[in-house]
């Protein structure tokens, strides 16, 4: 499925659960890029080789192939393209969170305006980016939910 008028920027949703994927794509879709959905990381890859997207919002937990595996092969087989992780576990390993395409990442549930800012930074490094240039990612959580999240995790291991 693909929504929004801008035929030259496109945005990748992938997550097993379709309410998570329409919600993506209505907050998305007003920024005036085109939103594909896919529901599992097959059907993404799938949706990269016929329409390739210059971000990819993508979950980690799903069925089968899982996110990691996405992003993986994302990475080798379109390394332009920034990735952007939507997921609801709040303690992501960092060997997933430092791959070179991951330039962010947003919790469940998240605020539209969130989104909105997270998919703008991700067209923003792509499009700065020579052509061909694979993204080097530039993490920064997203919310000071998260970086207190991660505190409290240190202190627990004390």
């Amino acid at each position: 499925m693909t929504t929004g008028h801008h035929p030259t920027t496109r945005v990748l949703v992938v997550d097993d659960e379709e309410s998570i994927c329409s919600v993506l794509a209505r907050t998305i879709a007003p920024l005036g890029f085109a939103v594909d959905i896919a529901l599992d990381a097959d059907a993404a890859l799938e949706s990269m080789r016929t329409h390739p997207a210059q971000v990819a919002l993508v979950d980690i937990r799903m069925p089968g192939h899982n996110g990691v595996w996405l992003i993986e092969r994302m990475e080798k087989d379109y390394p332009s393209t920034a990735i952007v992780i939507v997921t609801g576990i709040r303690d992501l390993d960092a060997r997933v969170t430092l791959r070179p395409a991951v330039i962010g990442y947003l919790t469940k549930p998240f605020k539209s305006a969130t989104v909105r800012e997270m998919v703008t930074k991700a067209v923003g490094l792509v499009n700065a980016l020579p052509p061909g240039e694979p993204i080097r990612g530039t993490l920064e959580p997203v919310s000071d939910d998260d970086i207190a999240g991660l505190i409290n995790l240190d202190e627990d291991q004390d």
